[in-house]
């Protein structure tokens, strides 16, 4: 074999060899590229949701406790029907309703955030049996606000309303108030206000502790997707010491969101409370929310309240149209 013979192989394998490896780094980084993007478009769905879920089961949380050890939640029952709402003004929605009005918010919020991880499901790269385990875990949430009489569709349209188009971001506090003072925008949550109140009141007990559950399941699938650490101990443990004593409605608590202005109703920091975990409801017995009393109404929704206490809020409500 010639030198030109050599050399014309030489050029032709060393060619190859160079296309060969081209075409494999130019693979492997449009892989990488692909796998950077399903992976910062699950960040995006699944860390708002693990956020929002978290925020939600804090809140209801504060009512909960109080409601065990009061019977009521003073700071939400500022109404006896959503109606009420209409012509409030933004004192109202930011001073005496500010309890009542940023619980539906943020449950509006969760929804949306909800709906737009369901409907993006396809597209979001989960690992191992996830992508099974989300929607199941999504669905019974669903399912557990729907035993709240907040049935999914109407879920679904209130989680629309919580968001801005067509930017798509999530309307914030101020903004959503101003939805509730329209009656015709209202009417749409009335079913979760609704709620609100009777859970206020101290009605819907069982129905309440359902939501906290499924919310705390959801929450514990999501910290462990996400490598991250236990939210509901960090959201509950985010909190600003507050004084021994403090009455309902006052104190120094915050947190993040609309959540921590409102926590203070729900005793001091310190006690119990340190040791709240993944999942578990702060200061409350293993079964947070006793069994109706001796003659339970067959309707759960806000049956007859006993008179007012001293720390309690208006009249009994009348009862919800949609029972």
């Amino acid at each position: 074999m010639d030198a030109l013979s050599v050399t014309l192989i030489s050029a032709v394998t060393s060619g190859a060899i160079s296309l060969t490896l081209a075409w494999v780094s130019g693979r492997q980084q449009r892989r990488d590229s692909e796998r950077v993007q399903r992976e910062t478009r699950t960040m995006a769905y699944l860390n708002p949701l693990r956020w929002h879920t978290a925020e939600v089961h804090h809140r209801l949380s504060l009512y909960a406790t109080s409601v065990e050890r009061d019977g009521c939640y003073p700071p939400a029952q500022v109404l006896a029907d959503p109606r009420e709402m209409e012509g409030k003004g933004a004192d109202w929605f930011a001073g005496k309703g500010v309890a009542l009005g940023s619980s539906v918010w943020m449950t509006a919020c969760l929804f949306a955030q909800m709906t737009r991880t369901r409907h993006d499901l396809p597209f979001l790269r989960l690992a191992g049996n996830d992508d099974t385990r989300l929607p199941g875990l999504l669905q019974k949430v669903h399912a557990a606000f729907a035993a709240c009489e907040i049935y999914y569709a109407t879920q679904s349209s209130i989680g629309t309303d919580a968001l801005l188009e067509p930017e798509g971001r999530l309307r914030s506090y101020r903004e959503f108030c101003d939805l509730l003072a329209e009656p015709d925008r209202r009417v749409w949550a009335d079913p979760v206000t609704w709620f609100l109140i009777a859970v206020a009141h101290g009605e819907r007990r069982p129905a309440l502790q359902r939501v906290l559950d499924a919310l705390s399941e959801l929450s514990a699938f999501l910290d462990d997707s996400l490598a991250g650490g236990a939210s509901l101990r960090a959201r509950h443990g985010a909190e600003i010491h507050r004084p021994r004593g403090g009455s309902h409605g006052t104190g120094t608590g915050t947190g993040a969101g609309a959540g921590g202005d409102l926590d203070a109703t729900a005793g001091a920091s310190s006690g119990p409370d340190a040791g709240v975990g993944r999942g578990r409801v702060p200061s409350l017995s293993p079964h947070p929310i006793p069994a109706p009393g001796p003659d339970p109404s067959p309707d759960p929704v806000l049956r007859p309240i006993p008179a007012p206490g001293p720390n309690s809020g208006p009249d009994p409500v009348p009862r919800s149209p949609y029972s």
